[in-house]
């Protein structure tokens, strides 16, 4: 599919820098939304050890997983949608039953240059299927680790693979994973690659595991903060300088992960909008 189909879109990550998002155009977007609802009529699924841009499955589902583990390990895909290639996407859909024809064409309406488009409403979907091989290999390491003395845990959400197991060496399995995610066509992002032990902070995409799946203290109170700020703002009759649409979308985001400080913030984000509402209204 050529570029004119596409609009570059920039936006900022949490974690500094920025993600480059390719956005199809209408009909375009359309007819890969058609492809993915295709794709769900025929039961095409990803492997059972995906969790990221899955219905009912989630970064909770993900942090479950490994939650009061004596060991947990982080090990990052680098460029992952990048890296994956038209190619790929092909063999992917062939090997879950899709006719060669078929796969060809949902290949070529669905990827951007040789690759799969970071935007495109298939793309987190054929991401999946194509790492299903990478899922099934890891998870067979994991298994077999250490002859399947001590159990192993193995998920994956999106980019970022998981490994906990209370085996106080399994930091040693860390290069054979490497090895698998290289055989698979990926890079490894050795940069962000951790090993958690019980006594730190044991995190997985944002969710802290070391007793039960929860936020980071430091967003809650930073989201704390910020809404004392916009509420303080709006009494003394200022204008705030947060956007309250993204402090309700992380307020909600803590909600899935802790419901009773998810509900809590919730209801501060709802009593700053009413400020801002009867402050709008007194200025009519």
């Amino acid at each position: 599919m050529d570029h004119s189909r596409y609009r570059i879109v920039s936006i900022p990550k949490r974690s500094g820098g920025v993600r480059i998002l390719e956005i199809p155009d209408a009909l375009l977007m359309q007819e890969q939304r058609r492809i993915l609802g295709w794709l769900y009529a025929r039961k095409v699924a990803p492997s059972p050890y995906a969790h990221g841009f899955i219905r009912g499955r989630s970064i909770v589902t993900n942090a479950r997983l490994h939650v009061g583990k004596r060991v947990v390990i982080r090990i990052d895909i680098k460029d992952f949608f990048p890296s994956v290639t038209a190619v790929m996407v092909r063999e992917a859909l062939i090997t879950n039953g899709i006719s060669a024809v078929d796969a060809t064409a949902i290949t070529e309406i669905c990827t951007l240059d040789g690759r799969l488009p970071q935007g495109g409403p298939a793309s987190p979907f054929l991401s999946n299927l194509v790492a299903m091989r990478l899922d099934y290999r890891l998870a067979g390491l994991a298994r077999h680790w250490r002859d399947g003395k001590c159990s192993t845990s193995y998920s994956r959400y999106a980019d970022d693979l998981a490994f906990s197991s209370d085996d106080r060496h399994l930091n040693h399995l860390v290069p054979a994973a490497t090895r698998i995610i290289r055989d698979c066509g990926f890079a490894v992002n050795e940069k962000k690659t951790r090993v958690y032990r019980r006594s730190a902070r044991q995190i997985l995409a944002g969710v802290v595991v070391n007793a039960k799946p929860n936020v980071p203290r430091t967003v809650r109170r930073n989201l704390r903060a910020e809404l004392h700020q916009a509420r303080e703002a709006l009494v003394r009759g200022d204008v705030p300088t947060t956007d309250l649409r993204r402090l309700r979308g992380l307020a909600a985001h803590i909600r899935a992960v802790n419901a009773v400080a998810g509900v809590s913030l919730l209801r501060d984000v709802d009593e700053v909008e009413r400020l801002q509402l009867a402050r709008s209204a007194v200025q009519k």
